[in-house]
């Protein structure tokens, strides 16, 4: 049985969170819950960085949410939030 991941975020993350409506917060929540049910699910786009983890990006209606899965620490990381209009 595997270890129920919690999501965190960077502070950017938090700011920009700080800065949504009520609505959206809770569309960002939903989105944060069901991306820690699944952490190794890979996103539309994967960033290799040569020195650490590799960086998902995945699409969610409007929002593009970039992560990384803490494996020891049974977190997903989320790094960065960018709300798309098209």
């Amino acid at each position: 049985m595997s270890l129920p991941y919690k999501y965190v975020a960077d502070a950017t993350v938090l700011n920009f969170f700080a800065d949504c409506t009520k609505r959206e917060r809770n569309e960002l929540i939903r989105i944060f819950e069901a991306l820690a049910e699944s952490p190794h699910e890979r996103g539309a786009w994967l960033r290799r960085m040569p020195s650490t983890h590799d960086l998902s990006t995945k699409r969610f209606g409007r929002w593009l949410v970039t992560y990384w899965p803490d494996d020891p620490a049974c977190e997903l990381r989320i790094v960065a939030i960018e709300k798309v209009f098209s």
